[in-house]
């Protein structure tokens, strides 16, 4: 196997994280799924109330984009290979923050449903 293939030791352990926090996400939203009423505020910063309200499906929303970004960022510090490793540490600090935002606003949904 070439350098490209394989994640910097570094990085296993953010990524380790990140994926963590994408596991508990998906975890948190199918123990509320089944607990929760059909219609929930997903959308709740938008103006107007109607547009609020969706199926609580769309709670399945928020893991599926946390885990898409850490398969994206995970090929993209591979396809970058061994670069500058403060900047590899920075770009997945990154993405670890990014999921804690999407926790928090299922967080913040889940606690406004219950």
């Amino acid at each position: 196997m070439n350098s490209y293939s394989k994640i910097p030791k570094y990085l296993k352990k953010i990524f380790l994280v990140s994926f963590l926090l994408t596991t508990s996400m998906l975890l948190i939203t199918l123990i509320f799924f089944f607990r929760i009423q059909p219609q929930v505020p997903l959308f709740y910063s938008l103006a107007r109330q109607s547009q609020h309200l969706t199926s609580k499906n769309w709670l399945f929303l928020l893991p599926a984009l946390s885990l898409a970004i850490s398969l994206t960022h995970l090929l993209i510090i591979k396809l970058i290979g061994q670069s500058d490793q403060l900047l590899m540490k920075l770009f997945a600090w990154t993405t670890v923050g990014v999921q804690f935002m999407f926790g928090l606003a299922l967080f913040r949904i889940l606690i406004i449903i219950t």
